[in-house]
């Protein structure tokens, strides 16, 4: 591929991947949504994270046949999969149906990002892995950080959901319409186009001396952000602090300024170094936040939680494909996702039996320990990469 990151592939699986990570913001008011249909908090909890236990569940079986050669085919397959979710979410009012449905979504989801991540890697310069890597976590990031003004804007309401779902189908259809101005001869870069990999290659590369540490620092670090995403809130209320909600607004901005200004800077680091230190500066961040009883304490952990978050989640992708042999870069960064859906589903799990045994404190300083683990496995790495 050519030596500049912004080439016509880049750009539209940049846009493919937008658009999905936008139709899955457009879920922001989901629990207020199914309150209103008679749920039970039960079904609601179940529902919410139903579309990640799919794609958690579903990935290890499809990672190791996603290759270049097939990934318009799952792309294509995901958007049918996901339309026909957003349609079934938007028209249903019963558990089963939407139980259904939301495991429907989950596994065209990641169909959909597994297929454009095996042919985004084939468009990055080796050189350039920092700043691609930047600029695809600041595009994950966008619809997230601006989907709940824009409800706001427009005076949506969560019993509006529905329509607003059902028409948000049609971003599927773009997707899979894009796929035709995605240059065919993108896959003709990869060393193992129409190769299907095994399960002992997947195994191989998952546990190899190099990126085992590595994928391991990615699960510790969102399992790290899905303890601090899911329980601030709960330790707010606990502390009378009810704008605690500002904390994430301002982590958020600040993720997105490193990733727009700063990821240019990315790949003039030592990759190892820079991941161990952020990974330390979100340790101490969130050590910081049981601690912040006072306005500007927490501001300043919200601002070194924004900075270390902002820099080691693009540069922990850009580090795996860094090491990666170029047959399984698409294949391992998939496995880093799958790392990633393993922090979310642990972050939690592990947090939650910590308030009511040991308090609040002990679930912010548990998330610290875990991004503190990180850097200690990024160190495994660097030694065990010879680098200095």
């Amino acid at each position: 591929m050519k030596d500049s990151l912004f080439s016509r592939a880049f750009t539209v699986l940049c846009l493919q991947f937008l658009i999905v990570s936008t139709l899955v913001a457009l879920f922001f008011p989901l629990q207020a949504y199914m309150a209103g249909l008679g749920f039970s908090d039960g079904t609601i909890g179940f529902l919410l994270g139903a579309d990640a236990l799919s794609a958690f569940i579903l990935q290890p079986f499809i990672t190791p046949l996603i290759t270049a050669a097939y990934a318009r085919r799952w792309i294509l397959a995901g958007s049918i999969a996901m339309a026909i979710a957003l349609i079934l979410e938007g028209t249903l009012t019963n558990a089963f149906g939407f139980i259904v449905a939301r495991l429907l979504q989950g596994a065209g989801f990641i169909g959909i990002v597994s297929g454009i991540m095996v042919l985004l890697v084939l468009c990055i310069p080796r050189t350039m892995s920092g700043r691609a890597f930047g600029w695809i976590s600041l595009i994950r990031l966008l619809p997230y950080a601006a989907m709940p003004a824009i409800y706001d804007a427009l005076r949506l309401m969560p019993k509006d959901l529905g329509i607003v779902i059902r028409w948000a189908s049609m971003g599927c259809a773009l997707i899979a319409a894009l796929l035709s101005v995605l240059p065919r001869r993108i896959a003709d870069a990869s060393p193992s186009s129409g190769q299907v990999f095994s399960y002992a290659v997947m195994a191989r590369c998952l546990f190899d001396r190099r990126l085992f540490p590595v994928f391991a620092a990615i699960t510790l670090l969102y399992a790290n952000y899905a303890v601090v995403f899911f329980f601030l809130k709960g330790y707010g209320l606990s502390k009378g602090m009810a704008s605690i909600g500002f904390f994430f607004s301002l982590a958020t901005l600040v993720m997105m300024v490193i990733r727009a200004l700063g990821s240019r800077f990315f790949d003039q680091w030592n990759k190892h170094r820079a991941n161990a230190a952020s990974l330390l500066l979100c340790a101490l961040a969130t050590a910081l936040i049981p601690a912040a009883s006072a306005l500007p304490l927490l501001i300043t952990a919200a601002l070194l939680c924004g900075t270390g978050w902002g820099i080691t989640m693009p540069l922990l992708n850009a580090l795996v494909f860094d090491l990666s042999e170029p047959q399984h870069a698409g294949l391992n960064q998939n496995l880093a996702l799958l790392m990633l859906q393993a922090g979310f589903f642990l972050g939690p799990l592990i947090g939650g039996k910590l308030p009511s045994a040991a308090g609040y404190a002990s679930v912010f300083l548990a998330a610290a320990l875990m991004a503190a683990l990180a850097a200690v496995c990024i160190e495994w790495a660097r030694r065990g990469n010879h680098v200095r």
